[in-house]
């Protein structure tokens, strides 16, 4: 990755992406990077309206599916050659989207896809997003989950660590009965998505992702829950801050939103609220979004060019998380229920860990620290600091 990016899982539809007022309605939300999962032609032609409102581009090509579907590991160089050669003219694509959520099966293609575009487009990145940990060894192909982020780093050789994970659940009118007429890798996702509270692992999860992360120096990103659908309930504000904070503070370099665009009228998923509804009308997430990406930007892209160096939980700590002591120039703090972050340059990133009260915390340190306000940091002269900080919120600080 070159630069912190703010980007979604699923945008307009194809006849929306081409149209010049959709496109400046994603960029005035924050959004800095665009998925074009669409054909060859409509990604095309969608490139160059992007580059005016100074967004770039994720590419997923058919000739990309084509490959991975079949398991044609021998044509996946020539594919990348005739992808890379047919996309030549476009400045702003910054990588290739090759799948969502695979199995351990498909890594030797990936593998060989991977390759292919390191080889063609050695400037690029390549995306591949990840199932979470609560998916089943059935869905991931392995035993378990650091096995199956150890196999897949070792067989694919990606660019980055990309998966999602959707920790708010309790949707009031989410369908009792599973319809299981579908095929096979669609049950089993409704299927470790069906329970009526919020799901556990969310913080083993990010931790054990950051490790491997960190072990293979190698950037991470997580896609978040924005979009109301099947159990997944409508998020607070605060609950969207809380999940774009816990990134920052576990040193996510990108950040993306699922989803941008309503995906269609579903009778199991029953897709609402997302940021626009399917004809492109803003909906409150939109305006929830917008507020959040501005806010967080300014911590995102300092924290990008350091690297994450401890985690901590205030408070009694979540499942897989270390107690915060003292660390650094922090010797103590005053307060409960939060999760601070420390950085290689000295930054220090401290969010409120309860997404539906404020919090305050007070802050010991044997040395001044400075706390970003207004996109510039403010020197403090006293040692002591305190921090009132909204449900979800953060405060990025720095030695």
């Amino acid at each position: 990755m070159k630069q912190f990016d703010i980007t979604y899982f699923h945008g307009p539809f194809s006849n929306f992406v081409v149209r010049e007022d959709v496109i400046a309605d994603i960029a005035a939300s924050g959004m800095t990077l665009v998925p074009l999962h669409y054909d060859t032609e409509t990604n095309k032609e969608a490139l160059p309206i992007l580059r005016r409102f100074g967004l770039r581009a994720i590419v997923s090509d058919p000739r990309i599916h084509r490959i991975y579907g079949a398991d044609d590991i021998a044509g996946a160089d020539a594919m990348a050659r005739e992808v890379v050669a047919d996309y030549a003219e476009f400045d702003n694509i910054i990588g290739w989207d090759i799948v969502d959520e695979p199995n351990a099966k498909k890594f030797p293609v990936l593998g060989a896809i991977v390759n292919g575009f390191r080889r063609y487009s050695p400037d690029k990145e390549t995306v591949i997003n990840l199932f979470p940990n609560y998916a089943s060894p059935e869905q991931l192909g392995n035993p378990d989950y650091v096995s199956h982020l150890e196999a897949f780093v070792n067989i694919v050789r990606p660019h980055l660590l990309s998966y999602d994970h959707y920790h708010f659940l309790g949707r009031q009118n989410r369908n009792e009965i599973l319809d299981l007429d579908v095929d096979e890798r669609e049950r089993l996702i409704r299927l470790s998505a069906e329970t009526t509270e919020n799901r556990g692992g969310f913080f083993e999860n990010i931790e054990d992702f950051r490790s491997v992360a960190l072990k293979y120096d190698i950037d991470q990103m997580l896609i978040v829950l924005l979009t109301e659908h099947g159990p997944y309930r409508n998020l607070t504000i605060g609950e969207l801050y809380w999940e774009v904070n816990m990134c920052l503070a576990y040193g996510m370099k990108r950040i993306s939103y699922f989803t941008y665009w309503e995906p269609s009228h579903d009778d199991h998923w029953q897709w609402t609220n997302a940021m626009c509804d399917t004809e492109g009308n803003k909906m409150q997430h939109w305006y929830d979004v917008r507020e959040i990406n501005a806010d967080i930007a300014p911590a995102g892209r300092r924290l990008f060019n350091t690297k994450s160096e401890a985690v901590f939980h205030i408070g009694e700590p979540e499942a897989g998380a270390a107690k915060f002591e003292s660390y650094g120039p922090i010797t103590s703090i005053e307060g409960e229920n939060g999760v601070i972050g420390f950085f290689e340059d000295g930054s220090i990133y401290l969010v409120n860990r309860d997404f539906i009260r404020d919090n305050t915390f007070t802050i010991h340190t044997d040395k001044p620290l400075s706390v970003l306000s207004d996109d510039r940091f403010i020197p403090v002269d006293d040692c002591v600091i305190t921090v009132e900080l909204g449900a979800g919120e953060a405060v990025l600080l720095k030695v």
